[in-house]
This record gives C-alpha cells, structure tokens and sequence, in this order.
C-alpha cells in the first residue's frame, strides 16, 4: 500500500510538471510571437526629434514616452507581455527542476515549485480582489453574469492550484520522510557493522 501511494504521488508529480511545462511553453510562444509583432511596429510610433545612437535605448525611450506622455494602451499590452514572458520563463525554469527533483528525489528541487507558486497565488487573489474592486466602481455598466462568470473561472483555478501545493507538499513530505528513514537505517547498519567488527576481534 505505501508503494502504491509513493507511485500515485510521484505520478501526480509528474502530471503537474507537465501540465506546467506544456503550458509554459505554449505562453512563451504566445508572448514572443506579440513581442516581435510589436517591436516591428514600433517604428511606426510617433518618436521625438532626438534620435538615441543604441536601438536598444531608442526603443525604451519610445516606450517610456508612451507610457508616461502619449497613448498608454499600445505600450501597456507590450509591458504585459513582457511580464507574462518572464513569469512564464520563471515557471518553466520551475517545473523543470521539480520533475527532475521528484525523478531523483531531490528535496531542494522541490521546494522553488512550492515557492514560485504559492507566490503566484497571492498575487493572484490580490489582483482578483482589485479587479472586484474595480468593478464594483462600474457596477451598472458591468453585467451580473459577466461577474459571475469570473468569479467561477478564478474558482476553479485556485482549486486547481491548491490541489497542486498540496499533492506536491505531501510528495515533500512523503520523500523526507524517506530520506530520513533511509538514513536511520543506514545509521544503524553502519553501528550494527561496528559492533559485530568489535565482537569478532
């Protein structure tokens, strides 16, 4: 029954992983396809009469005029993707490490997927609560349904993810436990090896 478990737990393990993997990836792909569709665009942007020799700086200047001066939509949805790239990049990093850790049995490679994740967390029941804040601001324009709608969605994602800490949590757990009886034991074998070399000289 123990192995049973152990197999159920590693494999949900392995499930998560993936799933945040596939994921991963596809939004990396996602967000660098509209990054490159955006820098191309860019020079079609309404730029100052000083021209910066770096593209590199000509291109956060443009930025930073939009943002603070001119229109804030076009330079907002670059800075989202941007956001999005990273944090996608940050789980892909993540996930990796954990199916690695769990096919090795590596507790430190654990634990930065419980960290990154209960992080993502937070920070998105902040935002969901901002987000009802706003809305209750524009309460008459905002249908009933359309609330609704996404309070279910975001629901049903924190379910999700709670499931996931606490699978890979209790796979934390299930393989320290491991490692520490493995150690016990292999403890006692080496003061049983000691004692019975003592006894037989």
């Amino acid at each position: 029954m123990k192995r049973f478990n152990c197999f159920n737990l590693r494999s949900f393990g392995f499930v998560v992983a993936g799933f945040d993997i596939i994921v991963a990836v596809g939004t990396l792909a996602l967000c660098s396809y509209h990054l490159w569709t955006d820098i191309v665009h860019v020079s079609y942007w309404p730029q100052d009469d000083v021209k910066i020799l770096s593209p590199l700086g000509n291109l956060i200047t443009t930025l930073v005029d939009y943002v603070l001066v001119h229109n804030f939509s076009d330079a907002f949805y670059m800075v989202l993707a941007v956001t999005v790239w990273i944090k996608s990049l940050i789980n892909l990093v993540v996930a990796s490490i954990l199916m690695d850790g769990i096919r090795k049995q590596r507790l430190v490679c654990i634990a930065p997927w419980l960290i990154n994740t209960s992080i993502s967390i937070g920070i998105e029941i902040a935002v969901f609560i901002f987000m009802e804040i706003k809305m209750n601001e524009f309460e008459e324009e905002i249908a009933l349904d359309r609330r609704i709608v996404h309070s279910v969605i975001f629901g049903v994602f924190m379910v999700f993810n709670a499931l996931s800490v606490f699978g890979i949590y209790s796979l934390y757990k299930m393989l320290k436990d491991t490692a520490n009886e493995n150690r016990t034991l292999q403890e006692s074998i080496v003061e049983a090896a000691g004692l019975y070399q003592h006894v037989k000289v």
